[in-house]
């Protein structure tokens, strides 16, 4: 392998060489500066004509490349250590937020628990039977049709309000088709403004969803309610609502404003 050779060593074989005599001729005596500058000659030219010599000397555009590269990743780290600290500062905030900072309401469907199918098929209504929401109502009382004759009137607790959800129920199978929602076991359920969910009032009303067990004629409508009471400020101001069925083994979610 070729080796190198430093000053010092190129100082030393050259003037090794010039103590040497040949063919009678005598060296000059030289004085340590003139040794040191005919050594300093002698490795130069080595170094010139070395092949493997690279020079150490670098382009300004390189060094200011560096620097400035340099500088970035020194950057970069600030901003991170920064966000970093700040998110630690900052509590988390409760709930699921859009890319805009909204806040969305998340339905866990895993396990297949949520029923995809349409309200008329979860509560098993013949083919051909249509039950469609109309609107609703906010009320302190509701009035109507006893089922054992007579009238009915519920009224809503102190610093509570009904919510009343109007609904349509229609028969076009057909033929005649019965109705049983009472021994289905159905828990009829109501979200609103994403607060607690609440569970429908049973009543003695015959147009009460949550106790319709009757059979109905081809071609007939009737109208349908499910009452709730909430708290009378959520009342006062609904943004949205949402209706849960639920029984055994799975669950139905609609939502209705």
């Amino acid at each position: 392998m070729k080796k190198r050779f430093g000053l010092k060593t190129a100082t030393i074989a050259f003037a090794a060489a010039l103590s040497m005599t040949g063919c009678g001729s005598q060296i000059a005596d030289l004085s340590d500066e003139q040794t040191r500058q005919v050594g300093e000659y002698a490795a130069f030219t080595m170094l010139r004509y070395d092949a493997e010599h690279r020079s150490r000397l670098v382009e300004y555009s390189e060094v200011v490349a560096a620097d400035e590269a340099a500088a970035a990743r020194a950057e970069r780290e600030r901003e991170r250590a920064e966000k970093e600290a700040a998110e630690a500062q900052t509590p988390p905030r409760e709930g699921t937020y859009d890319s805009d900072g909204n806040q969305v309401e998340v339905v866990d469907v895993s396990g297949g628990r949520y029923f995809e199918g349409t309200m008329e098929d979860f509560l098993e209504l013949s083919n051909g039977m249509l039950l469609t929401y109309k609107n609703y109502e906010i009320s302190r009382s509701y009035e109507g049709d006893s089922d054992f004759g007579g009238s009915f009137s519920l009224d809503a607790t102190d610093g509570k309000t009904l919510l009343i959800l109007h609904y349509s129920l229609y028969n076009g199978s057909g033929a005649d088709s019965e109705v049983n929602f009472l021994s289905d076991n159905i828990a009829f359920k109501c979200k609103v403004n994403n607060e607690v969910t609440n569970t429908a009032l049973v009543t003695m009303l015959p147009e009460d969803m949550t106790t319709l067990q009757t059979t109905m004629r081809d071609n007939e409508s009737r109208d349908l309610v499910l009452i709730y009471e909430i708290g009378g400020s959520v009342g006062a101001n609904i943004d949205s609502i949402v209706l849960r069925l639920s029984k055994t083994g799975s669950e139905f979610e609609k939502k209705l404003l």
